[in-house]
């Protein structure tokens, strides 16, 4: 899929020096990376703390424009269509107000994630990881904060609901949300920063140490969503990794070695462990920090499926979709791919999945190009930081998520920037 045309080497080069020196740049995204977890404090239409930020950024953008520097356009295919489906959506539906406020919303994303993106590519590779050292230092900030909203220390905003004041909690712990708006939206930063760290060259005992307190953060939050979809996509990225890097041997072993050892402890659960293990199961759910993750597995399944039920009733009227935020009355369809099929109609999801695939085969085309490991490394560690994203979302609209998006800034600006370089493959992206 064609997306947007890599600068040549040369001109790039001068457009990072540039941008490197650019002190008023540098601290825009400093600017941007400290308030994004300030969610929780909103304004009108959904914006946060951070819009402000970013409405700047697009005013710099525009002057970008006229400056004629480089402005890069990833995903304007999948994006174009899905705007192009909420439009139709709205038109064949009769959408109301609420729908024309998401495609304004859905716009505004897209405008300040092009000029992102082109922001963050001015800047050489060295600079990126130090706004990736930024943005983990402040996520270890709001690990500690919904740890202590775990556990009742500090204040009551670290845990209560902004809207209502209400409070999640389990045998007598709470669901921590930080500074955000609720807990899934607190456990996908964490997730997202989890990837970040990684992709930093720390070394190695450092970042287990703060990938430990990070997952801590995360389970505080009492997403199981995000929990899942972390080590999924963690044990994903170190087998892609042993692939590319020519150890196929080594990573078809662990796969095998790791189906047939689940295949036994499945067998053996069956015949021998599973009749004792369910007479204390139910005891361990319920009891301490499992409560706020494994035993709410029911009643969150139970719950989504109904929605879903719910919602299937309108859009069966509505097969070009009911229009973007149409089930708002309903808080959530906690999927955004039932709700992008929902809203927008077949062309809306099929859409939101050109996204979610081009940009997770983007690391791995960048990864394959390159001839130093520790890149490989970096770049697929983003991808996975969005792979994460993409599983969360089947339990969560995280679509409209800003952390969300500045991760995928973040990884199309380094892989123009990998890919730029002369040692390199040229590709078009």
């Amino acid at each position: 899929m064609v997306q947007s045309q890599l600068v040549p080497p040369s001109s790039y080069n001068n457009t990072q020096e540039s941008g490197g020196k650019n002190l008023a740049s540098v601290l825009l995204v400093v600017v941007i990376l400290c308030l994004l977890p300030l969610e929780r404090w909103m304004f009108p239409f959904n914006l946060k703390i951070v819009d402000i930020a970013l409405v700047l950024l697009i005013i710099c953008g525009l002057m970008r424009l006229s400056s004629r520097l480089p402005i890069h356009l990833p995903l304007v295919v999948p994006v174009s269509l899905i705007i192009i489906a909420s439009l139709i959506a709205m038109i064949a539906s009769s959408a109301g107000s609420t729908s024309v406020l998401a495609v304004i919303q859905e716009a505004y994303i897209y405008m300040w994630f092009v000029f992102l993106t082109s922001l963050l590519a001015s800047f050489a590779v060295s600079d990126l990881e130090r706004f990736m050292k930024i943005w983990c230092i402040i996520a270890l900030m709001e690990a500690t904060v919904t740890f202590m909203g775990m556990i009742d220390i500090g204040p009551d905003i670290f845990y209560t609901s902004p809207e209502d004041g209400g409070v999640l909690s389990s045998q007598g712990l709470n669901r921590a949300i930080g500074t955000y708006v609720n807990p899934n939206a607190a456990a996908a930063y964490l997730s997202i920063s989890f990837f970040i760290l990684l992709a930093i060259r720390w070394p190695s005992w450092l970042r287990s140490v703060f990938g430990v307190w990070l997952f801590v953060g995360i389970v505080a939050t009492g997403s199981m969503s995000a929990l899942v979809s972390t080590i999924f996509s963690f044990f994903t990225l170190i087998l892609v990794y042993l692939i590319l890097e020519r150890q196929r041997t080594v990573a078809f072993s662990g796969t095998v070695f790791c189906f047939a050892t689940a295949l036994v402890a499945f067998g053996l659960l069956i015949t021998t462990i599973l009749p004792s293990f369910l007479s204390v199961a139910d005891t361990i759910v319920e009891s301490h920090i499992f409560s706020l993750n494994l035993g709410r597995i029911t009643r969150s399944l139970t719950s989504r499926f109904a929605l879903i039920n719910t919602a299937w009733s309108d859009y069966i009227q509505n097969p070009l979709g009911t229009g973007p935020n149409s089930f708002e009355s309903l808080g959530s369809l906690h999927n955004d791919y039932v709700a992008f099929l929902f809203e927008r109609g077949p062309l809306g999801a099929i859409g939101l999945l050109l996204l979610v695939g081009a940009t997770l085969s983007l690391p791995l085309r960048v990864a394959f190009l390159q001839k130093d490991n520790k890149r490989s490394w970096q770049v697929l560690s983003f991808g996975a930081g969005f792979l994460a994203c993409a599983v969360i979302a089947v339990s969560h609209e995280v679509s409209h998520f800003r952390q969300v998006w500045v991760l995928m800034a973040f990884l199309y600006a380094i892989s123009y920037s990998l890919l730029s370089q002369p040692c390199e493959k040229s590709i078009v992206i």
